[in-house]
């Protein structure tokens, strides 16, 4: 069995997950109150999985026609082909883990979605091969159906993993802490980089309707300028509230100057200088450096965990405090959350 598949489904699983990841926060922190990293690890490993399976049934194995194979439990007579049902076995048993509805259901599940990967591999993938380029073979839907009975047998022992939670009701304030200003820190930088994908790929739809040729400012522009001006505009909105910040539930306060110029400020100190450096590197060099990146967001890191307010380089330079968003709606405080 080739990795290579495998290896696609990673990358976009990963590809995926960042993309989603602010939005997955913010559910999180709304339904739950915080964010639960069992929850987001199980998560992402449900999303890989899928795309796993969906890697190992589209892509073609071989360019050659090949033949099905409809004799029941043929494996059992060699070694290879013996370790191999032994393989699609464990294969399943995730599946039917996930299903948490009983054996029968995972059973049920895992027949057909073993039904549905055979039929698409006999007829290369719903016609649009001319014929089979991965084998169809009895065998695999009855060692998936075995994996899938085994998932089932093991699902009432997943209960019992810790999700990270605290089990405090969602509306109840949280300290601000280093790790959840640390995520919200993610969570912007992630929405630049989504931001600047966006902005980049309209770039290209523009100039090819314009039959004109990018150039340095042009690219600038589109991958760093315009996803900043976005922030500016999201952060000055949200009276100094970045929107990470908004997804884990916290909120920006300026008791001593106005809201709007210190959200200038965080954002010029935070992810707007950032893009706005590496646009200049964009238009100068004709590249952005990682270098200058990695030293920005280490920087941040390090002012939002060595104060015990946890406000940061960007709380401090422009004069923020920073609390929970449902401890301002409850009662006006007038001291620094720690």
């Amino acid at each position: 069995m080739s990795a290579l598949p495998g290896c696609y489904a990673a990358l976009v699983a990963t590809g995926l997950a960042a993309l989603l990841f602010a939005s997955f926060v913010a559910a999180e922190h709304r339904r739950h109150g915080e964010f639960r990293l069992g929850t987001a690890v199980l998560r992402f490993v449900v999303l890989l999985y899928a795309l796993g399976l969906a890697a190992y049934v589209l892509f073609p194995s071989t360019a050659e026609c090949l033949a099905p194979q409809w004799i029941p439990l043929t494996a059992l007579t060699s070694g290879a082909m013996l370790a191999q049902f032994a393989c699609n076995i464990a294969l399943f048993v995730p599946l039917g883990a996930l299903v948490r509805r009983g054996v029968a259901a995972a059973v049920m599940v895992g027949a057909g979605v073993s039904a549905v990967i055979e039929l698409t591999q006999l007829t290369g993938t719903w016609f649009v091969h001319p014929c089979p380029h991965r084998v169809f073979d009895i065998d695999d839907i009855i060692a998936n159906t075995i994996g899938a009975a085994l998932g089932g047998l093991l699902a009432p022992r997943l209960r019992h993993l810790p999700t990270g939670g605290s089990g405090r009701p969602a509306s109840e304030p949280r300290p601000v802490t280093a790790t959840r200003r640390l995520l919200g820190m993610c969570c912007d930088a992630l929405l630049l980089w989504w931001l600047g994908l966006c902005c980049a790929r309209l770039a290209e739809v523009v100039l090819h309707l314009t039959r004109t040729e990018p150039t340095r400012w042009w690219q600038a522009t589109a991958l760093w300028f315009a996803p900043a001006a976005l922030l500016l505009l999201a952060t000055v909105t949200a009276r100094g509230t970045s929107p990470g910040q908004h997804a884990v539930l916290l909120r920006a306060r300026a008791p001593n100057r106005r809201p709007v110029p210190a959200a200038f400020v965080r954002w010029a100190v935070g992810c707007g200088g950032l893009a706005i450096g590496q646009g200049a590197l964009e238009v100068t060099t004709g590249h952005p450096s990682i270098a200058v990146a990695l030293l920005w967001c280490a920087a941040h890191a390090w002012g939002v965990t060595s104060g015990r307010d946890h406000r940061g380089i960007t709380g401090r330079a422009a004069g923020l405090d920073t609390i929970d968003a449902r401890q301002s709606q409850r009662a006006p405080t007038t001291a620094r959350s720690t």
